[in-house]
């Protein structure tokens, strides 16, 4: 079994830990929203229409924010998982390239159904 390379696999795991918590603000923006104002905001005057702004801004960029964060933290697993291959086509000499192309053209080729 080939193992992910240690810088892949914390790569994922906080990448998906960030996944989980930008999709559930964006999943529930309004506890968030109060949550961030109790915490930091001062006490202004309350308007609801200023909140609903607030709490569908959240919404629309967060679940974009989520998705690239997703593409990035699937793009890192199959890097990693992909390492050694990548590693060992890298120290092929010419020949080798060479011969291994021709291996997998002739094994493409008689596979049946597949025309030439």
């Amino acid at each position: 079994m080939r193992e992910i390379p240690i810088h892949y696999q914390i790569a994922c795991v906080i990448l998906t830990a960030l996944f989980i918590w930008s999709f559930s603000i964006a999943r529930e923006p309004r506890g968030w929203r109060r949550l961030f104002q109790s915490m930091f905001s001062k006490s202004e005057t309350f308007s609801v229409n200023k909140n609903k702004i607030i709490d569908e801004a959240l919404k629309r960029y967060g679940i974009v924010i989520a998705m690239v964060i997703l593409v990035v933290d699937v793009s890192c697993f199959v890097l990693g998982v992909t390492q050694q291959f990548r590693d060992k086509m890298r120290y092929l000499t010419p020949e080798q390239r060479e011969s291994m192309q021709e291996i997998n053209k002739y094994q493409t080729n008689s596979k049946p159904g597949l025309a030439p």
